[in-house]
């Protein structure tokens, strides 16, 4: 539609017309940079940015909302969000506490320290029962404790708004927001899980490093030597060196693994698990190939776990090469290694409108979409307690798939 304005001769004005179109314009821009805004702040609140969600948090100016998120759904927004499979319980164990304190999980381990070497006139193994000769005393033997600190935090966040904005939602893109509140504090589980395994510069430094000491018969630490990039020589490798480990001079034994890999190592993982065998090319001195021909021994091993939160918490050089071998379910069998707390009682999240709105003068209670008493606002909220540890580093393995050692 065009306006045309006139003067007091009958003729067109176009200074008034310049005016006019310059106010409209600054409108329109205006609009147009804050739908920008809020479509990056909701793009970066769906991805994890806190600061984003705080400010998209503020409540939306009511004669602007229309506009604003016709022009998000025009440019295709919205349609950016896609929820992504939670994983967690595939490489995590899922544990509960009874409030905020600092929970400890125990072991008791045999030492065999008060043991003696030899009994009735029979050198005895360490790890196995002594023998014990007729009417004489039997051996005791005492108990080491083992134990890993671990808790739970609270995580939330609220969304506030006018009762205007509540009315004039016609994409209910309000009414949805419960729904993506509760997934956010679901892939929170997944997210605290993934923390475990990787952080910002590669595996997780206090899971994964050169210093664990698991016996003499391997390296020290539980990342793989030389950090190589995902094969079936590898894994072989990496299975090899876990069951090479000792724990209080026990072996660790883990009946099955699975391999954690981000996207980016799908299909080389899965490739892995499928062939039943490969072939090796040798070069001898005078440049004449060998081929071999192996079994794939690895294959009914493990089970492949793709993990889209590993590229989005490690953001290292090495994000689209790492992997990772860890107990199927967080736990070896015996002991756990990778844990998920869950306060008791609280262990979905809790979802809440706020209820400050007042009761009718008439009596009975009102629509809490109504708005609150004070100034017409509904709050929608979510909280989630949880906490995640890596509790055992024995029985997990770690490669950043550079091939490039890590330094002692």
């Amino acid at each position: 539609m065009s306006v045309e304005f006139i003067t007091r001769e009958g003729k067109p004005d176009p200074i008034r017309k310049a005016k006019a179109t310059k106010i409209r314009e600054a409108r329109a821009g205006r609009i147009g940079d804050k739908a920008m805004e809020i479509g990056r702040n909701m793009q970066g609140w769906m991805e994890g940015d806190p600061f984003a969600g705080a400010k998209l948090k503020e409540a939306v100016a009511t004669q602007d909302f229309p506009n604003l998120f016709n022009r998000l759904v025009d440019q295709g927004m919205l349609a950016q969000y896609a929820e992504l499979p939670s994983v967690w319980q595939t490489f995590a164990s899922r544990v509960t506490v009874p409030d905020f304190r600092q929970q400890r999980l125990m072991q008791w381990l045999p030492t065999g320290a008060n043991r003696p070497v030899q009994n009735g006139g029979k050198v005895g193994h360490p790890l196995a029962l002594p023998r014990v000769p007729e009417l004489t005393e039997y051996p005791t033997f005492s108990l080491e404790e083992m134990g890993e600190q671990y808790g739970v935090a609270k995580y939330g966040e609220r969304f506030p708004f006018s009762w205007e904005v509540w009315r004039n939602d016609e994409f209910q893109v309000i009414q949805d927001l419960p729904g993506v509140m509760s997934r956010t504090a679901v892939d929170t589980e997944d997210i605290l899980a993934t923390q475990i395994l990787a952080g910002p510069t590669g595996p997780n430094p206090d899971f994964f490093n050169t210093s664990w000491d698991f016996g003499g018969l391997v390296p020290s630490g539980n990342i793989l030597e030389g950090n190589p990039a995902l094969s079936v020589e590898a894994l072989e490798a990496a299975i090899e060196n876990i069951g090479m480990r000792r724990v209080n001079g026990r072996p660790v034994t883990v009946q099955r693994y699975v391999l954690v890999v981000p996207p980016s190592l799908e299909f080389t993982a899965r490739r892995i698990a499928s062939i039943a065998e490969y072939t090796q090319v040798n070069v001898d001195a005078d440049g004449n190939q060998q081929r071999y021909v192996f079994p794939n021994l690895v294959s009914g091993r493990f089970t492949v776990v793709v993990n889209p939160w590993l590229p989005l918490v490690d953001t290292s050089d090495t994000s689209a090469t790492s992997w990772y071998l860890v107990p199927a379910g967080g736990s070896d069998g015996t002991r756990r290694a990778i844990i998920l707390a869950f306060l008791a009682g609280e262990e979905t999240p809790d979802l809440r409108i706020s209820n400050d709105q007042g009761t009718a003068i008439g009596g009975g209670a009102i629509d809490p979409y109504r708005g609150s008493f004070s100034h017409d606002d509904v709050q929608f909220r979510v909280r989630h307690v949880l906490g995640s540890a890596g509790v055992n580093p024995a029985p997990v393995i770690a490669s950043n798939g550079s091939g490039v050692p890590e330094p002692s």
